[in-house]
């Protein structure tokens, strides 16, 4: 245990090792595990934050973590684990008993007098029992059982969870499983690996920690599943079985990889889908195996299908002076196809009319009294489609009616109203959000697949729209002539040389916009200086524009000196060093956010969507009526009030749940895989060794130069720049659609 501090206040960052008891709660989230907490020690009052919601005032624990010197709040604990202590003291013990529904001082008083010191024991033995013979009714001894179940199911969750850093996670997994959720994390705990934020090496060392054996046939299970959700965040959506059981094995630590005979044991479970052709077997996730499937089905099914008697495919380009447009042939070409098939595509890089094409289809079909619906996979993307076609845009999920905890309103029983639906930079729909919008297409409805072909695939599992293009299934207008006016963009033309495998030229020429620029930086600290005095002051400086909502640095990784973890830390040092912290710290008011990871259809908030940290709400206090009557105390039923009030990009104010929190991280810089939706004024991109330069391909320096309006800036080596240029990203997500179609059609 650690002895007093000799300087009051403590040293920041001092280890703290001691027994506490609990004074009081000033907060605490049941959804997020978070609590701030009185307590005393060692006759010393503290202050302890952190995973402490299992605690309540009276309590005894053993608490390990260290000293933090808050600006406005003074010394705290940051508690890393707690581990409360037996209540031995009748005081202690009605405390704990208080804690139970309808339990009040009277009936825990009765319950002491009938157990005496092995109260607890006697109430886990028989709970329902226990309490009708302290004088509650049929009905509220149930509820009290119910209520102590939980009780001890929670506490021992986070007990079992704290010492791997999961307490966090204790409310998701207690949601999941409900009151099992203790026991199943006991005796299944590789079941975890299918919570959310939960993976294999976790999962991993919680079983080891409670004796699971190395050759456990769920420990192999538990590795494929997880190598498999592994390969779809990187964008496939199966793999070789080869190479599967290679992740496998390097997951177990084995000498070997598992027998091929253990997938076949999973796909009878209905885990996985084995999928068999001349040369090799791939294996799916069963659920990914449907979706992939389903997809090639509809997109077949569209195909074949009659075009629809309210479109009339236009014989010839509407005059240019009536337009004020004139479209190239390529563009005609998709223009038309929007009215001869059910289904086309139309695919372009920057500046080659995609944005034109969208507006004529829209024109023409209203002229035809035809009712037309612009989709967009974000809601930056979608007001940025209204703003350049003049036509009113939205998101996939609001064109869906997603409603919370049901799901999207329209689907194959309901299908959208239009007779037209054009969908904006579906080169960002992964294979999920394709086929739920598929499903509420209509027996007469047309779809337009509008995108760029080139761009890095989107984030999840399948790379649907780039594999529709290259399948030569889909009828495709492919653009490829540059117009005069983005002809003059260094961005278009640095774009465009990428594309074809060559480093873009940061020399203005003659007639150029100079909207591109390099800055060398060879030494990555300076490299890292030189970004956020960038962000910080010379960009807003002179082009006027806000620093975190106009402004977004992309990098290829997250660790390093020029990783996006470094690059957070001092963006966020420079632009929001004295925002509030909410939480457990880890953020702040005023911090520029991203949601990684998981998809809130809900709330229409995306993994990769940016967001602004407005507000921390506190889950409120309710007391029910019987519970007053027994005169226990307030109780906190945060799960539907707690959580953090963000900004999202394009507009509007959402709430995150608490239990979501987590999957929130700084984004003053991300990824381009997370930030391939975001389209700002302004771009930094690093293009270092430093920065994982084995990472940055030609699809990702592509994508990544291109999410400005305004100026592009890339700061690194040009060695680095010309290297990712003509490396191809190509080949290393796997997919079978293209097989499916053929079969299909």
């Amino acid at each position: 245990m650690s002895p007093p501090p000799t300087t009051w206040p403590p040293v920041e960052g001092e280890s703290f090792a001691g027994q506490v008891t609990v004074t009081g709660r000033r907060f605490a989230n049941d959804e997020s595990g978070f609590a701030v907490l009185d307590g005393q020690w060692d006759g010393e009052r503290i202050v302890l934050v952190g995973p402490l919601v299992h605690l309540e005032p009276g309590e005894q624990a053993t608490v390990a973590g260290a000293w933090v010197v808050d600006p406005r709040y003074g010394p705290q604990v940051r508690v890393r684990e707690a581990h409360p202590l037996v209540p031995t003291d009748d005081d202690s013990v009605l405390a704990y008993l208080r804690r139970v529904r309808h339990v009040g001082p009277r009936r825990a008083d009765a319950l002491m007098q009938a157990h005496g010191g092995e109260v607890l024991d006697a109430i886990d033995r028989e709970p329902h029992e226990a309490f009708v013979r302290a004088g509650l009714t049929t009905r509220k001894a149930r509820e009290a059982a119910e209520s102590w179940d939980a009780l001890r199911a929670t506490r021992g969750l986070h007990l079992l969870l704290a010492p791997h850093g999961l307490a966090h996670l204790a409310g998701r997994i207690h949601q999941h499983y409900g009151d099992s959720a203790y026991r199943v994390v006991r005796e299944r705990p590789y079941d975890l690996t299918s919570v959310f934020g939960v993976g294999f090496v976790t999962a991993d060392a919680i079983a080891r920690g409670l004796g699971a054996p190395l050759d456990s046939p769920g420990r192999t299970r538990a590795a494929i599943l997880h190598a498999l959700t592994e390969a779809e965040r990187d964008g496939s959506t199966c793999q070789p079985t080869a190479a599967l059981l290679l992740r496998a094995r390097e997951l177990l630590s084995a000498a070997a990889p598992p027998p091929a005979e253990v997938l076949s044991e999973l796909e009878q479970r209905g885990d996985v889908e084995l999928d068999h052709d001349d040369d090799a077997v791939w294996v799916y996730r069963a659920e990914t195996a449907k979706l992939e499937r389903e997809l090639a089905e509809r997109v077949a099914e569209l195909l074949d299908a009659a075009p629809s008697s309210k479109l009339e495919a236009p014989d010839e380009p509407p005059d240019a002076g009536a337009e004020g447009v004139e479209l190239t042939d390529e563009q005609w070409a998709g223009v038309r196809g929007a009215f001869v098939q059910r289904l086309s595509v139309v695919t372009g890089g920057p500046g080659t009319g995609k944005t034109a094409s969208i507006r004529m289809i829209g024109q023409i079909a209203r002229d035809q009294k035809a009712h037309v619906m612009l989709v967009a996979p974000t809601g930056r993307a979608a007001l940025r489609m209204t703003e350049a076609t003049g036509l009113s845009a939205t998101t996939v999920h609001s064109a869906l009616a997603w409603i919370p905890g049901e799901g999207p309103v329209h689907d194959d029983d309901n299908p959208l109203r239009t007779d037209l639906v054009i969908v904006d930079e579906t080169s960002m729909a992964n294979l999920e959000l394709l086929v739920t919008l598929l499903r509420a297409i209509g027996g007469q409805t047309h779809v337009v697949l509008v995108g760029d072909a080139d761009q890095l695939a989107p984030v999840g599992a399948g790379k649907p729209f780039a594999e529709l293009v290259a399948s030569g299934r889909v009828p495709t207008a492919r653009l490829q002539h540059i117009f005069r006016q983005a002809a003059g963009s260094m961005i278009v033309q640095g774009a465009h040389a990428i594309r074809v495998g060559d480093a873009p030229s940061f020399v203005r020429a003659e007639g150029m916009r100079h909207d591109l620029f390099f800055i060398a930086r060879p030494d990555p600290v300076a490299a890292r200086e030189e970004i956020v005095s960038l962000v910080s002051e010379r960009l807003p400086k002179h082009y006027g524009v806000d620093p975190n909502s106009d402004i977004q640095v992309f990098a290829p990784v997250y660790r390093g000196d020029l990783g996006i973890d470094a690059l957070n830390r001092s963006l966020r040092a420079a632009l929001n060093a004295d925002g509030p912290e909410v939480g457990n710290g880890r953020l702040r008011i005023g911090d520029k956010l991203m949601l990684v990871g998981r998809n809130l259809h809900d709330l229409g908030v995306m993994n990769g969507s940016l967001l602004r940290l407005l507000e921390e709400v506190a889950p409120k206090e309710r007391t029910s009526e019987a519970d007053e009557e027994d005169g226990s105390r307030p109780r906190s039923d945060g799960s539907a009030d707690g959580g953090l009030l963000v900004g999202v990009d394009g507009g509007g104010v959402v709430k995150i749940p608490a239990a979501e929190a987590g999957q929130l991280q700084l984004a003053y810089a991300c990824s381009v895989h997370r930030g391939q939706g975001i389209e700002l004024p302004i771009a930094i991109v690093v293009a270092h060794p430093a920065a994982g330069g084995r990472f940055l391909r030609r699809e990702m320096l592509y994508t990544a130069i291109t999410r400005s309006t305004v100026a592009t800036v890339v700061v690194g080596t040009p060695e680095m720049v010309a290297r990712a240029a003509r490396t191809t990203d190509a080949g290393r997500r796997h997919s079978r659609l293209a097989r499916r179609l053929d079969v299909s059609g």
